[in-house]
């Protein structure tokens, strides 16, 4: 399922490989252009960018809805257990 917000939309992604969940920033081209990925083994989230330039609006949300769709890990723990927040 994905969710647009002008230009730019995302949508959550499963990776078996790294074991874990990510959410995918596409722009109006539908080109990935950046990703948070969440992953449950290791219990890290990191930011990926695939272009040179990304408009920090188009971040902003692509982290905030990382937050909302990803947040738990798939064992229960937040992502601010991970963090020691």
């Amino acid at each position: 399922m994905s969710k647009s917000s002008g230009p730019w939309r995302t949508q959550v992604v499963s990776d078996v490989i790294r074991d874990g969940l990510g959410l995918e920033l596409l722009d109006g081209k539908n080109q990935i252009t950046a990703e948070v990925f969440r992953c449950d083994a290791n219990h890290t989230v990191s930011v990926s960018l695939f272009v040179a330039e990304v408009p920090l609006v188009a971040l902003e949300m692509l982290v905030a809805r990382a937050k909302e769709r990803l947040d738990p890990f798939e064992d229960g723990m937040s992502f601010g257990e991970a963090l020691g927040d």
